[in-house]
């Protein structure tokens, strides 16, 4: 399937399951380290932000926050989410490997750049990783932070081909297939859902994500190639890791310094 086409007809899937809620969580980690360093950031810019989850918890917090992300399905449910909550939030249609295209960004400066839900796996080509970090440079203020996580590898290698039950409920069944490739680092996940129409009639639908497993060393390098300082790496608990942890999912937080 097109990378282009991901969550389009999983949209409304991904918002009935509730998938953007670890998005969200993220989101109060990252307010929390935030806080507990007597930083304040004004303005946020949530990149790959899904359905909001985690772009609206920045603007509930009074952050003036914009989210991106390259799927108008997506978008629809993140613009109605906010309008029902009260939020003027802008989300713009766009694909983050290419911020310098998007002027309502690029003429900006922002405190805070968050990138949630795995989304930076999502990009598998050699040269995607710098390009996304560079974008972060461009757009950030100095002193600004950019907060990400990443699936690692320790993840990557749970994924067995099996069947995997992820929501189940008396109208919706998801479940996903997962494998990966060691020599290529890729990942494939096939998503598949079936939702009732009636009592007889149920709906599937598809799609299939490729993923790749970013080592820690490269991350560490396309950081410092785009001229971002690595601060810390955390867990999903938000406990700081040691240089040679690898948990199934790092949380890492980097800063552009003050000149």
């Amino acid at each position: 399937m097109d990378a282009d086409l991901i969550y389009d007809a999983y949209a409304p899937i991904y918002e009935r399951t509730g998938q953007d809620r670890f998005g969200a969580y993220l989101a109060h980690l990252t307010l929390t380290w935030l806080r507990a360093r007597e930083v304040v950031p004004h303005r946020a810019l949530d990149l790959a932000c899904g359905t909001g989850g985690a772009t609206l918890v920045l603007a509930a917090a009074g952050i003036d926050t914009t989210g991106v992300d390259r799927s108008p399905a997506m978008l629809r449910i993140a613009r109605r989410r906010a309008q029902d909550l009260g939020l003027a939030v802008p989300f713009i249609a766009a694909d983050m490997r290419h911020l310098e295209n998007v002027e309502a960004v690029r003429a900006r400066c922002f405190e805070l750049v968050t990138c949630f839900g795995d989304s930076i796996n999502y990009l598998t080509d050699d040269g995607d990783l710098r390009q996304v970090f560079g974008g972060i440079r461009r757009v950030l203020s100095p002193g600004g932070y950019a907060v990400f996580d990443v699936n690692t590898e320790t993840a990557f290698a749970r994924w067995d081909e099996s069947d995997l039950v992820i929501f189940e409920s008396n109208d919706c069944l998801v479940y996903n297939r997962l494998g990966y490739n060691p020599a290529t680092r890729l990942g494939v996940g096939r998503i598949v859902w079936f939702v009732r129409g009636n009592k007889t009639l149920w709906r599937r639908g598809e799609e299939t994500h490729v993923e790749r497993a970013w080592s820690d060393a490269e991350i560490r390098q396309a950081l410092a190639d785009a001229g971002l300082e690595l601060v810390t790496r955390l867990d999903v608990t938000g406990r700081i890791l040691a240089d040679d942890d690898l948990p199934e999912r790092v949380i890492t937080v980097a800063r552009l310094n003050r000149k």
